[in-house]
């Protein structure tokens, strides 16, 4: 067994893009640990008027309902998602070449697991590469996910504000029940997904397979969040089915890509959680996003510019469908042994509240190898609440950009800030100084 650097461990999702040369079987240890030390600013939320401001019918004063608040934490994932996995090629000869990977989150903060406390919840699954492709089952890593790995120069950690489209639906990210086939010629890479169940349950809210300071441990009665570790069970509804796309164009300085998602919800509560029940506020039935991005890297200096767009839409019963658009652009310039980093964000309900998030990330890292690096995050939300409107499902008045609503109804299991949250119509900010290694 051996030991090796994996600075994006994502892309081990796909041996095809690894590039292994294996001539025998190996089996490979690697991971990321990332942890920073943070302090959260929030101002006080305005809220009177929405689901998150009353109680019962009584309108809860913003200084109870979302106060101003200071926290210091030591919390994970902040520029690299902290994690541990273990890969085994097999050599069979003709171009064949079995595969395995099993990769687990860490929460390196308190020694846990993340992914909604799975051993190995990011990925676990076997493949078999062909001479004209590969195909791989189990828990993997979507199409989406691959795409933005592929394009944003920040690696997906919860200050890379480059991915705030993909956890939009936290099935855009892990998907159980997944099966895939990817082909490579020459730049074009190609990848098609569908999954059985990618992780919707009987009932969607904030409630996780551990309890949280807000929300209760998950239960058939209250709903857990989307990609929630019992969320992947199959129906004969066929409810969670999902299929995903990929096309890439990968040359030395430039990649382009456009990627597909869509899953089934089948008619399935979305609300929030009173006491041990689920209080819904919508009935979901699909869900669907596209998204396109590119990078460029200017030769011989080695800054990264990357642009992506990403169209998500809530397909609910009843009159409204809300629709987020989500625009990031990032800039990453090396000067030396330091990397400069600065990311834009801009996040809305085209329809619907009419909310919209707008952020800045800020970063500079200091590498001591390609392996060890100490990094400081600078950079905030705002959130402005639009107009008030009325969920289809219950008659509760809702307010607010897709952050402040969405991470509270259970769609954001990979949410920004290490799960921070946001106030509605207030600015959060983040600052952090932290260590990772990668090995």
């Amino acid at each position: 067994m051996k030991r090796t650097a994996a600075s994006a461990a994502c892309l081990t999702a796909l041996a095809l893009f690894a590039g292994q040369a294996a001539a025998q079987s190996s089996v490979t240890i690697y991971g990321t640990l990332d942890v920073g030390l943070d302090r959260i600013d929030k101002s006080q939320g305005n809220v009177q008027g929405t689901v998150f401001g009353v109680s019962g019918t009584t309108p809860v004063p913003n200084s109870i309902a979302a106060p101003a608040s200071v926290t210091t934490r030591l919390s994970p994932s902040h520029t690299r998602q902290s994690n541990i996995g273990f890969k085994g090629v097999e050599d069979l000869g003709g171009g064949y070449r079995g595969l395995f990977v099993l990769e687990g989150g860490i929460t390196i903060d308190n020694g846990g697991l993340a992914n909604d406390n799975r051993l190995f919840g990011r990925q676990a699954y076997v493949g078999l590469t062909t001479p004209v492709g590969e195909i791989k089952a189990g828990r993997q890593a979507s199409p989406m996910l691959i795409g933005y790995y592929l394009v944003t120069p920040e690696a997906l950690g919860s200050t890379d504000f480059f991915g705030a489209g993909l956890v939009v639906n936290t099935v855009q990210t892990w998907q159980d029940n997944q099966l895939s086939y990817a082909i490579k010629q020459g730049p074009i890479t190609a990848i098609v997904s569908y999954a059985t169940n990618s992780g919707i349950g009987t009932g969607i809210s904030a409630a996780r397979a551990t309890a949280t300071a807000s929300t209760p441990v998950a239960t058939g009665t209250t709903g857990q969040i989307v990609g929630g570790q019992t969320a992947g069970a199959e129906t004969a509804s066929g409810r969670g089915k999902t299929a995903g796309a990929l096309l890439a164009y990968r040359a030395d300085n430039i990649v382009a890509l456009a990627s597909y998602h869509r899953n089934n919800f089948d008619n399935v509560p979305i609300g929030v959680v009173s006491g041990t029940t689920l209080v819904p506020l919508f009935i979901g039935e699909k869900f669907s996003s596209y998204m396109g991005a590119v990078k460029y890297t200017i030769p011989g200096v080695g800054t990264s510019i990357a642009i992506g767009g990403h169209e998500a839409k809530f397909s609910l019963r009843g009159n409204t469908d809300p629709k987020v658009r989500t625009w990031t652009a990032t800039l990453k310039h090396p000067i030396g042994l330091f990397d400069l980093s600065a990311i834009f964000l801009d996040t809305r309900f085209t329809n619907y509240t009419e909310g919209k998030d707008r952020g800045l990330m800020l970063g500079v890292d200091y590498n001591f190898s390609k392996r060890t690096a100490v990094y400081s995050r600078f950079g905030g939300i705002k959130d402005k609440r639009g107009k008030t409107v009325v969920s289809s499902a219950t008659p509760l008045p809702l307010a607010g950009g897709p952050g402040a609503i969405l991470i509270p109804l259970g769609t954001q299991e990979v949410p920004l800030f290490s799960g921070a949250g946001q106030n509605i119509d207030a600015r959060t900010t983040m600052f952090s100084v932290g260590l990772r290694h990668s090995f």
